[in-house]
C-alpha cells in the first residue's frame, strides 16, 4: 500500500469516528433533528472513498483533509454547537471555507478527464465557475429543503442570507481558483498516480 493511501484511510477513518463522535454528542445533546445530516454526509463520504478505491480516482491528500474539516465544522459547530443559530457571521465563513474546499476536490476529480496539464488561467476559471456553481446548488438545496421541512428557523431566512451566502461562495471560489492556479495547474493530474 502506497503512503498516500495509507494516508487517505487513516483521514477517513479519523473523519468517520470523529463524525460518530459528533452523532453521539447530538443523541446526548438531545438533538436528534441533525442527526440525518451527519449520517447523511458520513455516507456520501464512505461511498466516494470505496468508489475512489474501486475506481483508482485521485484525490490530493491536502484537498481531501480540507473537505473534511469543512465537513466537521459543519456538523460540530453548526449543528452541535448550534452556530448556525446564534452565529450571523458562521454560515458565511462556512460558506467560504466550503467552496474553497469543495471547489478544489471537484477540479481535482475533474482535472483527471483532461488531456495534459492545462494553464494557469484556465485552471482558475475552471476551479471558480465550480466553485459558483456548487454554492449556487448549495442555496437551492437550502431553499427546496425549507420548502420541504418547514423548519421553525428556515435556512434561508431572507434573500440578504442567500446573497451574502452566494458572496461567501464567491470568495471561497475564487481563493481556490488561484491556490489552484498556482499550485495544480502544471501537474498532470491521473487516477492511480499516487
Amino acid at each position: 500500500m502506497t503512503n498516500a493511501k495509507t494516508t487517505m484511510l487513516i483521514l477517513t477513518l479519523l473523519f468517520l469516528v470523529m463524525e460518530l463522535a459528533i452523532t453521539i454528542a447530538l443523541v446526548v445533546k438531545g438533538n436528534m433533528k441533525f442527526i440525518p445530516n451527519v449520517a447523511g454526509l458520513a455516507t456520501l463520504w464512505i461511498a466516494y472513498t470505496l468508489a475512489e478505491l474501486r475506481y483508482g480516482f485521485y484525490m490530493n491528500n491536502y484537498v481531501r483533509a480540507v473537505a473534511m474539516v469543512v465537513s466537521l465544522s459543519d456538523n460540530f459547530c453548526g449543528y452541535y454547537l448550534n452556530y448556525y443559530l446564534t452565529s450571523f457571521v458562521f454560515d458565511k465563513i462556512q460558506h467560504a471555507f466550503g467552496t474553497y474546499a469543495f471547489s478544489l476536490f471537484a477540479y481535482i476529480l475533474i482535472a483527471q478527464l483532461l488531456p495534459r496539464p492545462v494553464s494557469r488561467l484556465f485552471t482558475f476559471i475552471l476551479i471558480f465557475t465550480l466553485g459558483l456553481a456548487i454554492g449556487a446548488i448549495y442555496e437551492i438545496g437550502e431553499f427546496v429543503g425549507d420548502q420541504i421541512s418547514k423548519p421553525d428557523l428556515p435556512s434561508q431566512p431572507s434573500l440578504l442570507d442567500t446573497d451574502l451566502d452566494l458572496i461567501g461562495d464567491m470568495i471561497g471560489a475564487a481563493i481556490a481558483g488561484l491556490h489552484g492556479a498556482f499550485h495544480f495547474s502544471k501537474l498532470k493530474i491521473t487516477g492511480n498516480s499516487r
